[in-house]
């Protein structure tokens, strides 16, 4: 009996010692081992997934169109000195985007424009003349008469220079060389000088008289020039010019050759 009870005291010390010396038991392992593991395709899958998403064939049509745009546009400089393959447009000059603005605005019904709106629009300088008042009404097609019209010619560098065609006034003031105050057509600034557009004549026919011309050459010849006023990237139509009704004989007669507009 004392021989079993010992070795059955030996049986328990042993295995208490070792269940003393046996790892801790960790819940954690148990939560862990008790979930799948991920398959091993799935960052691969994911990767896949998010590139599909990002490559959008509208933004890589966009791209590569701005792409293209930019290049033409360096290619263009590189052999033009300009970005636009020395093509001229209105929409790239500071007034007549200015001009095109206001005309909106009057579309709108936006008849009252405050002078600090203007200066902002960069369409009329600060010193000008045409602040009369706090408020400035902008109408299009504007109206002048003789007096007012000849208030552009040049000579007053805060304004425009205006030219005027048979009753059609048009902004040619980005060409101030030709019809600024020393240019060569500056005769023709400030006025209505029909006439000598038909006739060559620039001392004696600056007038939009004409009587004793051919009707069929002066209509012609008119036509010509306001399509060229009209058409070109530098002058824009402004508005019409209301004359005071003709007295006194016509202009006499006048021989010249035939001369281009610039």
């Amino acid at each position: 009996m004392e021989r079993q009870s010992t070795e059955h005291e030996h049986v328990n010390n042993t295995t208490m010692s070792s269940a003393r010396y046996r790892k801790p038991y960790s819940a954690s392992s148990t939560v862990r081992s008790s979930q799948p593991d991920p398959p091993t395709n799935t960052r691969d899958e994911s990767r896949i997934r998010v590139k599909e998403v990002g490559e959008h064939p509208i933004l890589a049509v966009l791209r590569n169109v701005i792409l293209v745009i930019v290049l033409n546009f360096l290619l263009s400089y590189y052999i033009t000195s300009t970005f636009f393959w020395n093509y001229d447009f209105r929409l790239l000059r500071r007034r007549y985007i200015s001009f095109v603005v206001l005309k909106l605005l009057h579309k709108a019904n936006v008849p009252v424009l405050t002078k600090t709106v203007l200066l902002h629009l960069h369409a009329v300088p600060e010193s000008s003349p045409i602040f009369a008042s706090t408020f400035f009404t902008f109408t299009f097609p504007r109206i002048f008469s003789d007096a007012t019209l000849a208030l552009y010619n040049g000579s007053d560098p805060t304004l425009p220079i205006y030219v005027g065609l048979n009753g059609s006034v048009y902004d040619v003031s980005d060409n101030s060389r030709t019809y600024g105050p020393a240019g060569p057509y500056n005769h023709f600034a400030g006025r209505d000088a029909a006439r000598a557009f038909v006739t060559g004549c620039f001392t004696t026919d600056l007038t939009h008289d004409l009587r004793g011309l051919d009707p069929v050459v002066a209509e012609t010849d008119i036509a010509g020039w306001k399509a060229f006023f009209a058409n070109s990237a530098r002058y824009w139509y402004v508005g019409d010019v209301i004359h005071l009704p003709i007295t006194g004989p016509p202009p006499g007669e006048c021989q010249r050759p035939k001369w281009h507009g610039s």
